[in-house]
């Protein structure tokens, strides 16, 4: 399909190697990890460890496609000219929605966060959110980078000081005390092996976002080679970020003390006393939050202008605005239905928002799993990071059925899949007979 001009190339190297760092820092990092810490004990490094690798090599492959793959593209484009419309019509949709339902769950968290401090209706404010986030990412491509870019710069300055302050601890912490929090408390594997397995998903998931890089590297001059930068940062995305800081945790604190739900990071602090730790980490974690709304709004709007560009969505969201060169009807299209998804979290939290949110594990990892056969199918070396991504794969969903809140995940989201394959068949019909 033909579009109405072409998006802006406004980004610079500076902003895409900053959202691929920041990427992977989300809200739930400095507050989900509790969940896999304390299920798994010291020995949850490993399962960060494999996590880690699967999100380099998933990286990997997008660069390779990258470069195999001819024609300024996100990875959505790539899987079209390597295996068809049909598996760019499930990635596409899958990533979409499973995007969009992030968005809502973003600024329900961002809502909750505020709520006690600004007294306004809750709904209230959470449209006011939105609309101050939807209204950054109107004003140019290059205004959501340099947001974007502060917003990871916060991040990063936060978990280089929780470094900084954890070495710290630990080099002045007598070595006794550091090896009773490692063994004291039920050994390096408290509940065996399979806790290994089970926190797999939480960590995967925690993990994404790193493919927003490759997304906003289409709106630079050089595709190409910042998408191969984007996934050059990963091991230390992966390695300081996750690995060291979650190692420094285990140093400080005994596994057991750590609580499903409550931050880790501020367990760490607290204990050990530093001053303004509270306050601090909420700006940190609400920092988190809102850059995942904010990459979030951009990445939905592209993979669908993109999707549309491939016949797999209609072409109305084809329309670029001629000041902005922004797909300006495919942002506020994912911005409304989030909104929606967001009300759904009043109305029916226990029933519909839940539905909808439990789709995401499900389909995040279909689209991986459609990126890993794209570069499967297109690129003949190396072909065992490929197999060892399925690998990973296929773990995370024996994790998810071993465990009874995530089984039913596997089911809904196997139902959703038919009726996008569905969806595709009607679509490729109605497409034949124009």
């Amino acid at each position: 399909m033909q579009q109405d001009g072409q998006l802006a190339q406004s980004l610079r190297t500076r902003h895409v190697i900053m959202i691929a760092l920041g990427g992977v820092i989300g809200a739930g990092f400095f507050i989900g990890s509790s969940a896999a810490l304390s299920l798994a004990g010291p020995m949850v490094l490993l399962s960060y460890v494999l996590c880690g690798l699967f999100v380099y090599v998933t990286n990997l492959m997008m660069r390779d496609l990258a470069f195999a793959v001819p024609g300024r593209h996100s990875f959505l484009g790539q899987i079209r000219q390597a295996l068809g419309p049909r598996m760019a019509f499930v990635a596409g949709w899958t990533y979409l929605i499973t995007w969009i339902i992030v968005l809502a769950v973003e600024a329900i968290a961002i809502t909750n966060m505020l709520a006690p401090y600004v007294p306004v209706p809750y709904v209230v404010l959470e449209l006011a959110i939105i609309g101050l986030m939807t209204g950054i990412n109107l004003l140019s491509v290059k205004g959501y980078g340099e947001f974007e870019y502060w917003f990871s710069t916060v991040k990063i300055v936060a978990l280089v000081s929780f470094i900084a302050i954890g070495a710290w601890l630990v080099g002045t912490h007598p070595a006794n005390n550091i090896q009773h929090n490692l063994m004291d408390h039920g050994g390096l594997l408290p509940h065996g092996p399979l806790a290994l397995l089970a926190v797999l998903p939480t960590i995967l998931f925690s993990m994404g976002g790193s493919e927003i890089a490759t997304i906003a590297a289409v709106e630079t001059e050089d595709a190409q080679e910042n998408i191969a930068r984007a996934a050059r940062t990963i091991p230390m995305r992966i390695g300081v970020f996750y690995l060291l800081t979650i190692g420094l945790i285990l140093c400080l604190v005994p596994w057991s003390d750590v609580v499903p739900g409550q931050s880790p990071f501020l367990l760490v602090l607290n204990r050990f006393h530093v001053p303004f730790a509270f306050s601090a980490l909420f700006v940190v974690i609400l920092t988190a939050a809102v850059s995942t709304l904010n990459s979030g709004i951009y990445a939905t709007s592209r993979i669908l202008f993109e999707m549309a560009e491939g016949g797999s969505a209609p072409a109305i969201f084809l329309k670029i605005d001629e000041k902005t060169k922004l797909p300006r009807r495919a942002l506020l299209t994912c911005v409304g239905v989030a909104v929606l998804i967001a009300v759904t979290a009043i109305i029916s939290p226990d029933k519909i928002f839940a539905l909808l949110v439990s789709l995401t594990g499900g389909f995040m990892l279909v689209y991986n799993a459609v990126i890993i056969l794209a570069r499967l199918k297109v690129v003949e070396q190396g072909r065992w990071v490929c197999y060892f991504g399925l690998a990973v794969i296929g773990c995370v969903l024996v994790a998810m059925a071993l465990q009874m809140e995530t089984r039913s995940q596997i089911g809904i989201g196997f139902g959703a899949l038919l009726l996008i394959l569905l969806a595709d068949r009607v679509r490729s019909r109605f497409s034949s007979r124009s």
